[in-house]
């Protein structure tokens, strides 16, 4: 099993950081990684997606191991569903196109580690959902939980998603952002994630502390990595 789909319980919920933390913790064990983001919108002038996981895992500059359409197979400028944002451009999301970037990239690295747009039930087209996919390819699946009042509804019902579509689900993994507002009881933030994993027996496993510069995050992130491993190994 070589490919992980990092998804999350929705859009800035800090997938983009735990996807190069990760890539960067397996690529510290010896592991030949690639990140790929299917769909991405709101391309700009400033850093991708696939930039970010590059400078996260210690790897910045230029992609000398895979040519980036592989990498991003698509990149809208509308930052919308990806569905809306290809129609903006006359274009459309092939299924058939993302696979073949994967399995490319699957063909030549240990790992592969595929960042959703959004969460697990965005729409690609009118009529593939982004579980559609992810269960065609076959990937098991790592949630993203942004650590924060009402996260737990979210997460329980990202968890029931992937259960429902009959994907692997791998664990979740909760994210402080430094955004959130201090007005929030300290215990709610350390009652989430235990009450989330006994009502969806499914291990959480760890949680990643707000980061001023998500690049100098490797220590912090060692302990859920180890217990992604564990994870991922066994699965």
């Amino acid at each position: 099993m070589k490919g992980v789909f990092v998804t999350g319980t929705g859009t800035g919920v800090g997938k983009t950081v735990v996807c190069g933390l990760l890539a960067g913790f397996l690529q510290a064990r010896g592991m030949r990684v690639a990140t790929q983001k299917w769909v991405e919108t709101g391309v700009g002038d400033g850093p991708t997606d696939i930039d970010v996981h590059r400078r996260v895992m210690g790897r910045p500059g230029p992609v000398p191991d895979a040519p980036l359409p592989d990498r991003s197979p698509y990149r809208f400028s509308l930052p919308a569903s990806p569905h809306l944002a290809a129609a903006r451009e006359g274009r459309r999301v092939d299924p058939d196109v993302i696979e073949a970037a994967y399995r490319r990239l699957e063909a030549s690295h240990d790992v592969v580690l595929v960042e959703g747009a959004g969460g697990f039930l965005v729409p690609l087209t009118e009529r593939l959902l982004t579980r559609d996919l992810v269960a065609r390819i076959g990937l098991p699946v790592l949630v993203v939980v942004r650590n924060r009042l009402g996260c737990v509804n979210e997460a329980l019902l990202t968890v029931e998603a992937v259960r429902r579509r009959g994907v692997p689900l791998l664990g979740l993994v909760f994210n402080r952002l430094p955004a959130e507002g201090d007005a929030t009881p300290a215990e709610v933030f350390s009652d989430n994630p235990g009450i989330v994993a006994r009502i969806a027996g499914t291990p959480v496993l760890g949680e990643l502390p707000s980061l001023s510069d998500p690049a100098l995050g490797a220590e912090a992130f060692a302990a859920v990595g180890r217990a992604f491993l564990e994870r991922w190994r066994s699965a």
